[in-house]
């Protein structure tokens, strides 16, 4: 039987087909690779990305545990985004390999330690207004293992009708009192520098903690001792050369003149008494006693010029 030859048009729409049919299988994989973050850690906290924050640079999509992460990221140059684009797709070569399967190892981990309020260092009632010691001795109560201090009887029924109202107006007055003594600059989580504007102001069992976002508190509250412990640490390196009081803030004696000072932290504030003597007396009345080493800080600015820091986002809350 006598066979057509191709005509041109036949051979040109063939070849069309082709084309666009290899144009459909890029473009499937490539929205393949999109649908498929290169990263499983933030680049910031470390923390595992959320699934709902990403971004698209270079074609390659990139994932955050947080949108404060997200828009951090927008401020990086490009050598930065592609020295971090280039480790993360090594990264994942390396994942992505056959391993065997690993044995598996009896459980560690630990609950978390529970860590001691501290004191409840503003002057004032949560609930009225009035200056604490104005009706007699403050009423210290404590909730979600926080210390509250109340001018008297009737106020503690209102604080308890709205706990979380209470504590966040009381956190608010906390992060301006302490903001200014807050001894780092850097997030505690993820070393990250913090940054003006950006700031996550964390307060946590009457202690201000500042994050580079909200992502790192859920890390905070892990292990909050070890990281309070180092920010004290902090404190002390930074206040204790400068204390600006050569007496017990208590008792009024030279400190040294009955051995090794005694410190503690209140409020982000180093103090420093003659003796252990002195510590129940100042923990009855601490606002007394933090007005007063404030008030000796003012002659004599721990940073040299006696400027506030500025805030952070602020309002977070927890314990």
């Amino acid at each position: 039987m006598f066979r057509k030859p191709f005509s041109f048009v036949t051979a040109l729409a063939l070849c069309c087909v082709s084309v666009l049919a290899s144009s459909a299988i890029a473009l499937n994989a490539n929205a393949q690779a999109l649908d498929k973050a290169i990263n499983t850690d933030c680049p910031f906290t470390g923390k595992a990305i959320d699934g709902e924050n990403f971004t698209i640079y270079s074609n390659k999509k990139i994932g955050f545990c947080c949108g404060g992460c997200k828009k951090r990221f927008a401020g990086w140059d490009d050598a930065r985004k592609d020295n971090f684009v280039l480790t993360s797709l090594n990264a994942r070569v390396t994942q992505d390999k056959p391993k065997s399967e690993p044995k598996k190892a009896a459980p560690t981990s630990k609950p978390a330690k529970k860590v001691k309020s501290d004191l409840y260092t503003l002057a004032t009632c949560p609930i009225s207004g009035a200056k604490l010691g104005s009706m007699g001795d403050a009423i210290v109560k404590t909730y979600e293992g926080r210390e509250v201090r109340f001018c008297c009887a009737g106020c503690i029924g209102k604080f308890e009708a709205n706990v979380k109202e209470g504590f966040a107006k009381i956190d608010k007055q906390l992060i301006k009192q302490q903001v200014h003594y807050y001894p780092l600059d850097k997030c505690i989580i993820s070393d990250e520098t913090l940054v003006k504007g950006e700031i996550t102001e964390y307060v946590y069992n009457n202690r201000l903690v500042r994050l580079c976002c909200t992502g790192c508190i859920k890390d905070f509250k892990k292990d909050a001792a070890k990281y309070l412990k180092k920010i004290d640490n902090a404190i002390v390196k930074k206040q204790r050369e400068k204390y600006p009081l050569s007496t017990c803030v208590v008792a009024g004696g030279e400190l040294g003149s009955m051995g090794e000072p005694v410190e503690v932290i209140a409020g982000n504030r180093l103090v420093r008494f003659c003796c252990k003597g002195c510590v129940p007396k100042f923990n009855k009345e601490p606002a007394k006693y933090i007005a007063m080493i404030d008030a000796a800080w003012k002659e004599k600015p721990m940073d040299g010029d006696g400027k506030e820091k500025a805030d952070g986002k602020g309002g977070d809350r927890g314990n």
